[in-house]
């Protein structure tokens, strides 16, 4: 993918600076006792959140309240990441919920405190203390066993995980992520709350998606609701993912990065969004175009061609995802003939028409809902970072769903578009695009130019 210029509005910068910045935090500096762990609970962030009386379950059986084994005092033991590096300490800040989300949540048990043995194992999910900066495979597997063990408590889990979540500190686990396989403490214990599941775990889930501006913790959140309680929350979530958009463009969220908010709203906002991610686009024109691309039924499409025919900022964007849409949907289709034909897509936009063209899609680095590719391979496709608005994206084709006829539709229109333009650079870009296309079937079957 190539660079081009920031003010150019569209295309990426591919990997202008490392994303090194942690969005702004309240914390207070306390250390506390993990009870029989031996480990230090670092950076306990902000005053807990206010809300609603959560339900609490009747605590765990006294026989099951048992020390969990702590490591000898000789043993060489470190903490795992209370470094700046890998940063431990929650990173988001607290937005209380309004009048009207505290009223959404479900109805309140009698408060219960959580037994001694819940409150002992989330502690011991939430610190690890190891030796060498990786946890070993018996390490892995023993933290593991103790989340299963949280799982195991049900209901009775619930009041200790709620307890943790309210402090508003994480913990992460960096190089050990894939061991344990969560990249924090709150990750894991979403997970958790995810599988015991019942109207307790369901008020703690929207209680903390209410209250966090965390961006992919919010997209998280909402994920796991909507599994839940199938389409219960979604406004919820979209209230929530509005409040945490507006903290990051009035700067409040500094270093954020925004991309799985944008998910949420095209995946749970339908038509309504349209002119909010109109409007987002001013600030984050790949985000928002990208999600306009996404809406079902094509409804961001005319949001996308009239952006494409005007003059502001994120004009190439919208011509991009244009070329994406384009075999999809007709009117796409029509509105980037018409631009080629009107000689309005400048020679250094059509490079970044190849890929699109030929069944590439724009994706979202940090997806909180696309689980088709691991971390290492996104790394591996082609990725842009675009500094305003702190843009992670990247390209990867759409290949193996297309069937011969999609793909001999999609040199058809390349072949139109060739017809439409006399640039020469254009013309080199789309002969790539069918190039690319060609390989994908036998000689015997693509069409010819």
């Amino acid at each position: 993918m190539n660079s081009k210029p920031e003010d150019s509005g569209h295309g990426p910068q591919r990997l202008v600076s490392p994303r090194s910045v942690r969005l702004p935090f309240f914390i207070g500096a306390l250390l506390v006792g993990a009870a029989g762990c031996g480990a230090l609970l670092w950076f306990i962030a902000g005053p807990a959140a206010t809300g609603p009386a959560q339900s609490r379950p009747a605590a765990a059986k006294a026989e099951a309240e048992t020390a969990l084994a702590a490591p000898a005092p000789s043993e060489p033991r470190d903490q795992v990441l209370p470094t700046p590096e890998r940063t431990a300490a929650r990173t988001a800040l607290v937005k209380p919920a309004s009048p009207a989300e505290a009223a959404s949540l479900p109805p309140a048990a009698p408060e219960a405190e959580p037994s001694p043995y819940t409150r002992q194992l989330v502690d011991s999910l939430s610190v690890l203390a190891i030796a060498g900066g990786t946890v070993t495979a018996e390490q892995a597997a023993e933290w593991r066993g103790k989340l299963q063990q949280l799982v195991e408590q049900g209901a009775a889990g619930v009041p200790a995980i709620g307890e943790f979540l309210r402090k508003n500190t994480d913990f992460d686990f960096g190089d050990s992520a894939g061991a344990l396989g969560y990249g924090s403490a709150r990750a894991a214990l979403f997970d958790a709350l995810l599988q015991i599941g019942g109207p307790q775990a369901t008020s703690v889930l929207l209680q903390t998606m209410q209250t966090t501006a965390e961006p992919r913790e919010v997209a998280v959140l909402a994920r796991e609701l909507e599994t839940l309680a199938p389409e219960q929350y979604r406004q919820e979530a979209l209230s929530a993912a509005r409040q945490a958009l507006a903290m990051a463009g009035s700067g409040k969220l500094e270093g954020a990065d925004v991309g799985p908010l944008f998910e949420l709203m095209y995946k749970y906002g339908g038509t309504g969004v349209v002119p909010e991610l109109e409007q987002a686009a001013k600030q984050w024109n790949y985000y928002a175009t990208i999600a306009l691309a996404q809406l079902p039924d094509g409804a961001g499409i005319p949001a996308l061609i009239q952006i494409a025919q005007g003059t502001s900022a994120p004009k190439g964007n919208a011509v991009e995802l244009l070329a994406q849409t384009a075999p999809q949907y007709p009117e796409a289709r029509a509105a980037l003939l018409d631009l080629a034909r009107a000689n309005k897509i400048p020679p250094s936009l059509w490079p970044y028409l190849t890929p699109l063209l030929a069944g590439g899609q724009y994706r979202y680095q940090d997806s909180a809902f696309d689980d088709s590719l691991t971390e290492g391979s996104r790394r591996a496709r082609e990725s842009g970072h675009v500094l305003s608005g702190n843009q992670h994206f990247y390209t990867t084709p759409d290949v193996g769903s297309l069937t011969p006829d999609q793909i001999n539709q999609r040199m058809a229109l390349i072949d139109d578009l060739r017809s439409a333009t006399s640039d020469p650079v254009a013309l080199n870009a789309l002969q790539d695009s069918r190039d690319r296309l060609a390989k994908l079937l036998p000689a015997s079957v693509a069409t010819t130019p």
